[in-house]
């Protein structure tokens, strides 16, 4: 357990982690920090990702025994182990999980209650399946890559190929960040396992309350190619009709769309998100510090529409020279003021040192057996005390789930924007009911892309929750309910009668759920952003190459909201699962600095001498190395990863590259890296020199780690039949927009089936249904229709 960690809600859980690389390692280490007992399994022949600096980090805490799983001796030990365990975590191929008696079936004959979570690079898809599992092969394999500073139109437009609104304008000179260079972009970010971490642990969380309820185990898997699906799973969609829908399109994730980015007067750069203009404007403009005004009452703020698109295009110059004219500092502290977004935009080491961070606990300071005194992420996930103390478990013997090991949970969501409702829909996909809570005017955004993204598997009720009526409709659905999720910011529950106290009062069975924006402290009251979060943990700052000169980038594939609703959705499956064991609810909660800081959780220092200890993209956004980046070849791009010295032996047999082998530089991995920018300038050489694939089958068969970026995948993907087969494309309706393809089940469970429910709700469409299931009657419905207390969507029953 982490240093300083109390006794954690998984406290009595053992996992054996046989894992390696991202995914796995930031898995366990979030499942240690909160109280299980964590070993991890040593190959003896080493870790080829052992010298990466996440690893000080993501294997904190836990204890280690080298066992070689190809001996029968120590197979005969590991057996033992799994006897009494709970959790297996691996990271092995199919064929070398069955040939090492790791299969969910060997470890099941073991013990029927262990939950083994296999972690692949690309699970059973055929095309896919063989294919080496490394974060920048996958994202390379996947287009990912071309999909960091966004597409022309967005990603939907491209999928569907529709024309993108306005095809005629560009960016104007200076909006667009990233490297001033076509083609795609290196982000620092490891999307792919950043995500199958999310999913890793998602998924052993709801296993752990579905064994609860059954009395089994049984096998969890995700991927990779699942993690980078996740990085596009509100983008990547196809849609029937996107013209019905007045706000479908929104311009954020087009790549000639202004990402909020300025320089200010000092050459540090602020987010500013979402935009006002005119507080831009008087605050740029003034001598001095201008007068507080109330801004966020007016109806300046920039919107999302197609038009909107080219307004942006028009303002931008301005804003940016009205930035110019204060220092970093003043803006942040005049946004405060006025309580708008503003964040300046930091290195993680800067992250590291906050002492709000550190006082919040989403920065720990511990001391590290080799490295000393160092500061890293702290815990993810939060919990607060029980509700009591624990009378008897809720589930009384082996019963059966039907629809997902979180079957028979009911969920009410109040969440807003992304961060709020995406948590919930992941629920859903596990079989909760969950049932979004609308206001009356939410119709707008539900047709969004975003909110048909985030909406999708739920039934929608919208209620006026400022009458009398309605909140007596919210406080009925609660007593019905097992889980309440928002992302209020605070007050915002009290004032309705719902904030932790009074629920505790009227349910305390209930799990709670308020994410944030920012840490618990100075920042708590301010508006809370994906973008802005980005800014203040250094997720921008690697992703641009800021320590090369760059500006800093805001990746469309971020996981500022995603992350932090996945996160949420983690620590409500926890506390679920407590609660089967003890029958008493808790408060949960997350952040989306929390999400932001564990994707930049291979970053640590030492924070009275503190320095860069992490690889770091060059200035052209290539790479982090010769032998891991891409190149351009003559027709297209190919990313390779010769991490070890089998991959370095095999680039050394390609026609070619023979004399590498021979050449003093290159001869241990350390001049390697001291003769790195040599390399890439013989490596960058002969691949011009040939066409994408033909560079790919030269280097494939030699056994050299390599992919295409393939920039059109994510189009094959829907019209990918094995992917729908598979659940990882998804297809279903929704009201407004007609079939709705996204991306499908991103976890995969053997018992407990998991299966998406329904499309995406449109606000208001099941308020009859839910009104009826709670005893009103069809004219008790109409009236409140007539009153305005509750909107019954056209054409819902």
């Amino acid at each position: 357990m982490a240093e300083g960690a109390a006794m954690g809600i998984l406290s009595g859980v053992r996992v054996l982690d046989l894992s390696w690389g991202i995914a796995g390692p930031m898995a366990t280490m979030m499942l240690e920090d909160n109280g299980a007992d964590v070993v991890r399994i040593q190959p003896p022949q080493g870790d080829p990702f052992a010298n990466q600096s996440g690893y000080v980090v993501w294997h904190r805490g836990a204890e280690r025994i080298p066992l070689d799983l190809h001996g029968e001796a120590d197979a005969a030990s590991f057996r033992e182990l799994v006897e009494n365990s709970d959790i297996v975590v691996s990271a092995f191929s199919s064929e070398a999980t069955h040939r090492l008696g790791l299969s969910h079936a060997a470890l099941a004959e073991i013990n029927p209650q262990v939950i083994s979570c296999s972690i692949t690079g690309y699970g059973h898809h055929s095309d896919h399946k063989d294919r080496p599992g490394i974060d920048a092969l996958v994202a390379a394999r996947t287009g990912l890559f071309f999909d960091q500073r966004g597409r022309v139109g967005t990603a939907m437009n491209y999928i569907g190929r529709r024309n993108p609104p306005s095809p005629e304008f560009g960016p104007p000179d200076g909006m667009v960040r990233g490297v001033d260079r076509p083609g795609p972009i290196f982000p620092r970010t490891n999307w792919p396992s950043l995500g199958a971490a999310h999913l890793a642990i998602f998924g052993i969380a709801a296993a752990l309350r579905a064994r609860e309820v059954t009395g089994r185990g049984q096998a969890v898997e995700t991927s990779l190619f699942q993690g980078a699906l996740f990085a596009g799973s509100l983008t990547w969609q196809r849609v029937e009709r996107p013209e019905d829908s007045p706000l479908y399109w929104m311009w954020p994730t087009d790549s000639r769309s202004i990402e909020g980015l300025f320089e200010c007067a000092d050459g540090r750069w602020v987010h500013h998100w979402s935009i006002w203009p005119a507080w831009v404007r008087e605050t740029g403009s003034a001598s001095s510090a201008p007068a507080t005004a109330d801004y966020r009452r007016g109806s300046d703020r920039i919107g999302m529409t197609a038009e909107d698109l080219l307004v942006t295009h028009f303002l931008y110059p301005e804003l940016a020279e009205a930035f110019k004219r204060l220092p970093a500092r003043d803006w942040v502290a005049e946004a405060e003021a006025n309580e708008m977004g503003v964040a300046l935009v930091r290195s993680p080491l800067e992250a590291l040192l906050d002492e709000s961070f550190l006082a919040d606990g989403c920065v720990a300071e511990v001391d590290h057996p080799l490295h000393g005194r160092i500061r890293h992420i702290g815990n993810p996930l939060e919990f607060g005390e029980p509700y009591g103390t624990q009378t008897q478990a809720r589930s009384n013997g082996p019963a059966e789930l039907t629809g997902g090991p979180l079957a028979g949970i009911k969920v009410l969501d109040l969440g807003l924007g992304v961060a709020g409702p995406f948590g919930p829909r992941m629920l859903a996909d596990l079989g909760a009911d969950v049932i979004k809570v609308h206001a009356l005017h939410d119709t707008f955004w539900a047709g969004t892309h975003m909110g048909l993204g985030t909406n999708r598997g739920k039934r929608s009720i919208s209620v006026n929750l400022k009458d009398p009526r309605g909140l007596e409709i919210l406080h009925q659905l609660i007593d019905q309910a097992d889980v309440i999720a928002t992302n209020w910011r605070p007050g915002a529950m009290a004032r309705l009668g719902i904030d932790e106290a009074s629920l505790r009062e009227r349910r305390p069975d209930l799990v709670i759920c308020n994410s944030r924006g920012y840490e618990k402290g100075p920042r708590s009251d301010l508006p809370g952003t994906d973008q802005t979060a980005a800014a203040l943990c250094g997720t921008e700052w690697e992703d641009g190459a800021c320590s090369s000169g760059n500006p800093p980038m805001w990746s469309r594939s971020g996981m500022g909201d995603t992350g932090n609703a996945m996160l949420s959705a983690t620590a409500i499956a926890l506390a679920l699962f407590d609660r089967e064991r003890t029958g008493i609810g808790r408060s949960v909660s997350t952040s989306i600095v929390n999400a932001t800081l564990l994707a930049t959780s291979y970053a640590w220092i030492n924070p009275e001498d503190p320095e860069v200890t992490w690889d770091q993209v060059d200035a052209d956004q290539w790479g982090l190395s010769a032998l891991y980046r891409m190149y351009e070849t003559s027709d297209g791009y190919i990313a390779i990863a010769a991490i070890d010295e089998p991959a370095w032996a095999a680039l050394c047999t390609v026609p070619g590259f023979e004399r590498l082998a021979a050449d003093i530089r290159y001869s241990h991995p350390t001049a390697r890296a001291e003769h790195d920018q040599a390399l890439s300038e013989q490596i960058s050489s002969w691949c011009r020199e040939r066409s994408a694939n033909e560079t790919f089958k030269l280097l494939d068969s030699n056994r050299v780690p390599v992919e295409v970026v393939n920039e059109e995948f994510c189009r094959d993907f829907f019209d990918d039949p094995e992917a729908l087969a598979l659940g990882l494309r998804a297809q279903t309706n929704s009201a407004s927009v007609g079939l709705f393809e996204d991306v499908g089940q991103l976890v995969n469970f053997s018992d407990t089936k998991e299966a998406i429910q329904r499309g995406p709700c449109e606000c208001g469409e099941h308020t009859a249904e839910i009104l009826a299931e709670l005893s009103y009657t069809a004219e008790q419905i109409e009236a409140l229709a007539s009153d305005q207390v509750v909107l019954v969507a056209d054409g819902a029953t």
